[in-house]
């Protein structure tokens, strides 16, 4: 095996870098820290310098799934004009990730576990909270009385209802065919529906 030369603190973002590339074409429960050293080019003991196990690995992938999760959602503009808008638009981030990344999505939203590393926790609750205020942004524009905490968690139980019906049923892509629609024009429609 070939190895290659690293700066220093190079190689654990090396390491990642390979662990998102196997997580995205395998998913989590099919690729192993050997299969990783391999792709990084670097001994199987080399990983293991820089990661406890394979569930560490896991969780950093995670944890950088819901930080990429938020970061789109943050990046739709809140507008006091189009509020409807806004809170479509903010559920299609949310629904366009999950089709797009369904082994990050798989990771992070199917995976159990017993104790969370803290950056994990931190980036769940940072990606939560912006749908959250997203949410008080649109009741408040909306003059809607409803507590924005309940109305957050229908608009996430709603997108992620319909992203998990898109990754692991075949109905979303049957009903696309039968309404002549994508499944993000159908997405975008039962957000519609929601307001």
């Amino acid at each position: 095996m070939k190895r290659r030369s690293y700066h220093h603190g190079d190689l654990k973002n090396s390491i990642i870098k390979s662990c998102h590339k196997l997580l995205q074409k395998k998913g989590a429960s099919n690729f192993s820290l050997r299969e990783v050293a391999t792709l990084s080019g670097v001994s199987h003991a080399a990983v293991y310098r820089h990661f406890q196990d394979k569930e560490e690995v896991l969780e950093i992938l995670a944890s950088i799934g819901f930080d990429r999760l938020g970061s789109l959602q943050k990046r739709v503009p809140q507008n006091n004009k189009d509020p409807d808008g806004y809170f479509v638009k903010l559920g299609l981030v949310y629904v366009q990730f999950a089709i797009r990344n369904p082994n990050y999505y798989r990771l992070m939203f199917q995976t159990k576990r017993t104790n969370e590393s803290t950056i994990l926790k931190r980036s769940k609750l940072k990606s939560y909270a912006i749908l959250v205020h997203g949410c008080r942004f649109y009741l408040k524009t909306k003059r809607r009385k409803e507590n924005h905490r309940s109305f957050a968690l229908m608009a996430w139980s709603l997108v992620h209802g319909y992203s998990n019906l898109c990754i692991e049923t075949d109905f979303p892509e049957t009903e696309s065919k039968v309404l002549n629609k994508t499944k993000t024009e159908m997405a975008e429609d039962i957000l519609k529906f929601s307001i």
